[in-house]
């Protein structure tokens, strides 16, 4: 709220947006934006917006609500106006326009199959705006109108079976229930369910494209779009509602995340292009039976063929850079950027067999051509830290965990032992932060414990041995107790120094000794030592413990 006193300060401290975040500057500048578009949009098949009184002055109440605090801000009215400033006073203002929405959706709900009723673009874009000025605090607001939303469509094959509809109507009915309850299953339950903040980016995203289309397309005077409990589908022209009750809780949460590095946000740009992704084969695929259904229940046509088959190519490119983005983010860039291009090239050929891009298209076939594969390309090509990804060159020395353990099985626990035996040398020299070779057992011999390990390590392979003394060479004047069995002399052969490879990391031959210092000398070798089959199980407890993911799955692989 604004203080009084800021009338009396000097004329720049008294700015219309002072003390205003750019998130709810941009907020409120599209709510009033949409309530205003919304005016001469088609609200049912009798009406457009300026029609109807009751529609005027709730959109008016909305726009000065909203305009309110900024004109109170700029010095404009007594200070008696402060209490106008409130986001509360917002909310509130909002609510008349949504009873009146509300009003006309159960109208339409209970009207008969024959009476001018249904849906159109200036409800739902301007219940959007409304929805959007208002912001919602309850925490199940967007749990709830998604429900509304989900129910209502469900209704329209209940609706065309109890009315007696052809079975097309009623086919068409219910895959259209199918795509609107997945598309909310996957963007606006994700997020609340588990907080996926990805999820809720493409649910911002998509109900903002489907927005533009209504403005752009759906109010034209002739055959303009709408839905209806009685038409076969309902639901997809409210999507943006339900991102508009959600786009408080999204953008809060992305708020919180500006600090966190960039290769998370580099993850979650690209579990957005994922999501995107799998939604353009969702509703490609929607296209595509809607097409084989009318064929089989109303005959061939060029345009029905041509939809048919177009949206099974879609779907099959946009499985296909899914699952490539999915496997290797880096790698899969340039093949999802590629397939997502080929959806668009695709997505015009139905555009333009629809006669053009005009109200022939319907919200499914511009949201499939244009809008979302509009959100996979800009969040693969736009964000600094996803091109960053893209061009940094990958990691030669990393190992390939899967395919390691493949190379040699594990080996009994006597030819370690005879191995250990051959190179005794090596492991007895003292090295400052090398590991010392612990006493050999029945199962084989083992290192007390990695170099960089502070605790000993070793453990007896077989209770009924007896340990023998085991020291960790710390100055150049220390002793080294060895057991019998690599008692071998200290001439037999030379100290390697520093310098390992993969190849003696991988080695089952290696001595074991020689793994515990490849461990501490040479990281970037430790997954290759992790998926040895002869690398002992104090060495693999102490690699367990670094919490390097290429390790662990080095370790899981082995199991």
């Amino acid at each position: 709220m604004t203080d009084p006193d800021t009338l009396d300060a000097p004329e720049q401290e008294r700015s219309p947006f002072g003390g205003v975040t750019v998130r709810e500057l941009v907020r409120d500048v599209v709510a009033a934006f949409a309530l205003l578009v919304a005016l001469p949009l088609p609200w049912d098949h009798a009406h457009r917006g300026s029609d109807r009184l009751e529609i005027v002055l709730a959109t008016v109440l909305a726009v000065l609500a909203i305009a309110a605090p900024y004109l109170r801000r700029g010095g404009v009215g007594p200070s008696s106006w402060d209490v106008l400033t409130s986001r509360r006073t917002v909310t509130l203002a909002c609510v008349p326009y949504a009873v009146v929405a509300v009003v006309y959706l159960v109208l339409d709900a209970l009207a008969p199959a024959d009476a001018a009723g249904g849906v159109g673009a200036g409800l739902a874009v301007g219940l959007a705006g409304a929805a959007l000025a208002a912001a919602p605090r309850w925490a199940h607001a967007p749990a709830v109108v998604a429900g509304v939303v989900a129910l209502g469509t469900l209704a329209t094959p209940v609706a065309a079976l109890v009315q007696g509809a052809p079975w097309a109507v009623w086919v068409v009915g219910l895959l259209n229930a199918l795509v609107v309850l997945g598309v909310l299953w996957f963007t606006v339950g994700t997020y609340l369910r588990s907080g996926d903040l990805a999820s809720g980016y493409v649910l911002l995203a998509l109900g903002g494209a489907v927005a533009l289309e209504l403005v752009l397309f759906a109010g034209g005077n002739v055959d303009p779009w709408f839905e209806s409990v009685h038409e076969q589908r309902l639901g997809l022209l409210l999507l943006p509602v339900v991102a508009g009750v959600a786009a408080r809780r999204i953008v809060d949460d992305a708020a919180a995340t500006v600090d966190e590095p960039d290769d998370a946000r580099a993850a979650r740009w690209v579990a957005v292009a994922l999501r995107a992704l799998g939604l353009v084969a969702l509703v490609a695929a929607f296209v595509a039976l809607v097409a084989l259904v009318l064929i089989v229940f109303d005959g061939v046509s060029v345009g029905r063929v041509l939809r048919l088959v177009v949206g099974a190519l879609m779907v099959a490119v946009a499985v296909a850079a899914r699952r490539s983005l999915a496997r290797d983010p880096r790698a899969g860039h340039t093949t999802a950027v590629g397939a997502t291009c080929i959806v668009v090239v695709l997505g015009l050929v139905i555009v333009v067999a629809r006669a053009g891009l005009g109200t022939q298209s319907n919200v499914e076939e511009l949201l499939v051509a244009f809008g979302l594969p509009a959100i996979a390309l800009a969040v693969l090509l736009v964000p600094p830290s996803v091109r960053a990804l893209v061009a940094s060159a990958p990691e030669t020395t990393e190992p390939e965990p899967a395919r390691t353990p493949e190379r040699a099985a594990p080996e009994p626990a006597t030819s370690t032992v005879d191995a250990a035996a051959q190179t005794a040398a090596p492991s007895g020299a003292a090295q400052p932060g090398a590991a010392a070779s612990a006493p050999a057992t029945d199962t084989g011999a083992q290192p007390a414990a990695a170099p960089a390990v502070s605790r000993p390590a070793a453990r007896p392979m077989d209770a009924t041995q007896q340990m023998e003394p085991v020291r960790v060479a710390q100055a150049p004047d220390s002793t080294q107790v060895l057991p019998p069995v690599q008692a071998a002399p200290a001439q037999t052969a030379p100290v390697q120094a520093p310098g390992w490879t993969a190849a003696q990391a991988m080695d089952p031959s290696t001595p074991l000794a020689d793994l515990a210092r490849i461990s501490a000398e040479a990281p970037h070798l430790r997954s290759y030592v992790a998926a040895n089959p002869s690398t002992y199980p104090a060495l693999l407890d102490w690699l367990g413990a670094l919490g390097d993911p290429a390790v662990d799955a080095a370790l899981r692989s082995r199991r």
